[in-house]
């Protein structure tokens, strides 16, 4: 599961901690651990949080800071985590984890996860506009089954709705700044575009707000404003995405999500005035020096003839001097 950056990555030790996560996850150890290969162990949220947190995917910060985790974390120790999980509400649960919703499907638990995935791994406008297709439709009616188990059908689609619509606005402003960074790209003016930007390792390519930024540096590659690109598309969506997904109204309102989509874009609409402004002034200058230097030239050609003007008149002066003393000397003699 490498992708180009990551492969061509010095950095090996960094390079690690991607490995630790995508290339055990289709492995028993990584949820069922070496010390205990326990079934009750991996049944408990605090498995997944490993790898799934931080900047991109932190779906376990959301659950946690969700009804649904705070209920969790409140009688968690009234259950009884040996029993099979399809078995979990009959036996005490009341309240949902990672696993009772993402094993789940249509009624059997596996260990599949990815079968009602929707929104996948990056949200994108190519997703958002094909919500009304039927293989969207199916997985969310997937979903409502599985939310069905403890809410109202009208309940949880009211809620799919929210996270369809909140996300399609979250994707919204990520294309409205990749409009902006990608024009800004296109004509050469990000921070030493045209002078000191080296292109990324290969097999990557150089792009507006690469993945490639997060991970690399050299020159004027990336930009501060290709990093916060990059935040925008693989961080502040996801996140975004997640609090709606996970019910935590913080994740994708006031301290993650839109507040961050918004502040980004923001950063990057002042950079474009910033580079545009200054391109412009140099444009300016560039046409003044040229009509001083045009300038320039019309008056030393002038002064030239000036001079030789002058000189000219100065030799004539001297000539008809000359002409009169001798006229003088011969009136004299």
């Amino acid at each position: 599961v490498e992708t180009a950056i990551w492969a061509a990555m010095q950095e090996r030790e960094v390079a690690e901690g991607c490995t630790q996560c995508h290339t055990t996850q289709n492995t028993c150890n990584q949820c069922h651990t070496r010390h205990e290969f326990s079934a009750a162990e991996a049944r408990q949220p605090e498995v997944c949080a490993n790898c799934h947190n931080g900047v991109d995917h932190n779906e376990y910060e959301n659950y946690l800071l969700s009804r649904h985790g705070i209920l969790y974390r409140a009688n968690a120790h009234h259950w009884d985590w040996h029993v099979r999980l399809a078995d979990a509400y009959a036996h005490g649960q009341k309240f949902p984890t990672c696993q009772t919703c993402h094993m789940e499907f249509e009624g059997k638990y596996s260990h599949n996860m990815v079968q009602k995935v929707r929104w996948g791994f990056a949200p994108m406008k190519s997703i958002a506009d094909n919500l009304d297709h039927p293989w969207f439709e199916q997985r969310k009616e997937s979903w409502l089954a599985t939310c069905g188990q403890c809410h109202s059908r009208s309940f949880a689609a009211a809620w799919f709705e929210m996270i369809d619509k909140g996300t399609t606005a979250g994707i919204g402003l990520v294309e409205e700044a990749r409009a902006v960074i990608s024009k800004l790209y296109e004509d050469k003016l990000l921070v030493g575009q045209v002078t000191n930007r080296p292109s990324p390792p290969p097999p990557d390519k150089d792009e507006a707000g690469g993945f490639f930024g997060l991970f690399w540096s050299k020159g004027n590659n990336p930009t501060r404003i290709d990093v916060e690109f990059a935040e925008m598309w693989e961080q502040h969506i996801m996140r975004h995405f997640k609090g709606l997904a996970h019910v935590n109204p913080g994740g994708f309102t006031y301290s993650e999500g839109w507040s961050k989509l918004i502040r980004s874009l923001a950063r990057i609409r002042d950079e474009d005035t910033r580079l545009r402004e200054r391109a412009a002034m140099l444009a300016r200058v560039q046409a003044l020096e040229a009509r001083q230097g045009t300038r320039q030239g019309e008056l030393d050609g002038l002064d030239r003839r000036r001079r030789w003007a002058s000189l000219g008149f100065t030799m004539a002066g001297a000539g008809l001097l000359t002409l009169g003393f001798g006229a003088w000397r011969r009136r004299k003699a």
